[in-house]
């Protein structure tokens, strides 16, 4: 009896590939074990080694089949790493232990983790291409870029002819039935303050914990009615501020691409004031949840005494809840050209503090860029006028429609012909390396595609089935169909 979890399902050669993609580990900044994989595998596979650079970027090749030389060159284009994501309880070291990967009815998901499918189906597909015997292709080649999902390091290295096809067929989307055309720029703001522990006497602590809540993708998933653990927690500390509170401890959310869902906070303050705040702490939980549960019906809120021996100063404190109260989460603009299409946004994305600073992470994203300029010129003023230093890193282009491109065309119709309905081609307020190809060749033809992904970068992140196998479907006959564009 096989001990593989996925060998029962279809199409074999993708689900195989990728059950054993999640058997190694791949956090963000941390490819160095699938890289090494994959270099093994092409060389089981006979696929050749094109391509490699200081960063860790990959190309793999293989040249055309038989009678079919004289097409165009195709570039599939996946990433290797994935957002590493947990529930509470489980656990798992990410830089070390495999996936506990579940099928339930029609979909696959991981066990109280990330799945991963955001982008180890997309490499899948990459690599099944390469193998597939039965494809009639012309010259293939597969880029598997490095730290897609914290910062495009990958595809920010990128040289010019690194890769040689000029039509490229980016394999991150995440629904079936689209063909992405467009994407959101963005970057990422940084607040940085310094801060030092004294000793204190006779004095109380509380610790307060926000978790529960969904989460999910900081672009994809920003206008839905979630919360963002952040702000709910410092609603709670902003009830407290009056009453002389010192932070002894405050850590929420783990990467810049993903709504935070867990919140922890110790405060310390004189003894004589734990009663009032207990109470307004049980008022404002009691509001926070008859309010909160309406947009998310597992948020839990939860303090208890800890004890008090040092805090950071109450000016300090001051900062740091003005900071993050004064820094705004959420949809700022919707586009005016595509109803319903957020523009610009501000994910309130990570809070650690450590013995020597506070580090505050927001990631900005903007299909305009201009808007995003200005909203992180915003942000940046903003953490000034408090005391913070604000270090903006650079940021990604976003990637405008090419309606009239041959490749679009030709993806387009294969996609209608295996679904039997009209495919939609849609905008989307993330961030997708496309961008940045375009930057290494202005006349470079891309399009993505990709199955159902539901809930990315959560615990709850989970692939249908169904999706991968008609993705697959017409992924083949784009290839099959390349001598068009000839």
């Amino acid at each position: 009896m096989s001990d593989k979890i996925l060998v029962d399902l279809e199409p074999k050669l993708i689900w195989e590939i990728f059950e054993e993609i999640t058997t190694i580990p791949r956090p963000s900044k941390k490819e160095g074990k699938i890289r090494s994989w994959l270099k093994k595998w092409a060389k089981q596979n006979n696929v050749t080694i094109k391509n490699e650079d200081k960063v860790g970027n990959l190309l793999l090749r293989v040249e055309a089949s038989e009678g079919c030389e004289k097409f165009p060159t195709l570039v599939m284009q996946a990433h290797m790493d994935m957002v590493c994501q947990k529930n509470a309880g489980v656990e798992i070291d990410f830089e070390n232990d495999p996936l506990a990967i579940v099928v339930k009815d029609d979909i696959v998901l991981a066990n109280g983790t990330s799945l991963g499918a955001d982008n180890g189906i997309g490499m899948a597909y990459g690599l099944a291409a390469l193998i597939d015997k039965e494809l009639k292709h012309g010259p293939l080649e597969v880029l598997f870029t490095v730290d897609e999902e914290t910062g495009l390091t990958g595809a920010f290295a990128l040289k010019p002819g690194f890769f040689s096809g000029k039509y490229l067929l980016n394999v991150d989307s995440e629904d079936l039935g689209t063909i992405t055309i467009s994407s959101a720029g963005g970057g990422g703001t940084d607040f940085i303050l310094p801060v030092e522990y004294k000793e204190l006497e006779n004095m109380q602590a509380i610790e307060i914990f926000v978790s529960g809540l969904q989460g999910g993708h900081s672009g994809i998933d920003i206008d839905l009615p979630r919360l963002n653990a952040i702000k709910v927690g410092i609603d709670g500390l902003l009830a407290l501020q009056d009453e002389s509170i010192q932070i002894k401890n405050i850590n929420a959310g783990t990467v810049h691409n993903a709504i935070p869902r867990n919140f922890t906070a110790e405060i310390v303050f004189p003894k004589e004031n734990k009663k009032n705040n207990k109470n307004k702490l049980n008022d404002w939980k009691k509001k926070t949840l008859t309010i909160g549960r309406e947009a998310e019906s597992k948020l839990k809120i939860d303090f208890k005494d800890s004890s008090a021996s040092k805090a950071i100063s109450k000016e300090k404190t001051k900062a740091i809840l003005d900071l993050l109260d004064g820094i705004f989460h959420g949809p700022i603009s919707f586009s005016k050209e595509i109803s319903g299409l957020v523009q610009t946004s501000n994910n309130l994305a990570t809070v650690k503090l450590t013995e020597k600073e506070i580090e505050v992470h927001v990631s900005t994203r903007s299909s305009v860029n201009e808007e995003l300029d200005v909203t992180r010129e915003k942000l940046k003023k903003l953490g000034e006028e408090i005391g913070f230093t604000v270090k903006l890193d650079e940021a990604y282009p976003g990637w405008k429609p090419d309606i009239q491109s041959p490749f679009l065309k030709l993806v387009k119709e294969k996609y209608d012909e295996v679904t039997q309905t009209p495919t939609k081609l849609v905008a989307i307020h993330a961030g997708l390396e496309c961008g940045l190809f375009l930057v290494l060749d202005s006349n470079l033809q891309v399009a993505s595609i990709g199955p159902n992904i539901k809930n990315a970068h959560s615990p709850d992140e989970y692939v249908e089935i169904a999706s991968v196998g008609i993705i697959w479907n017409i992924i083949k006959k784009i290839i099959e169909n390349m001598g068009s564009l000839s």
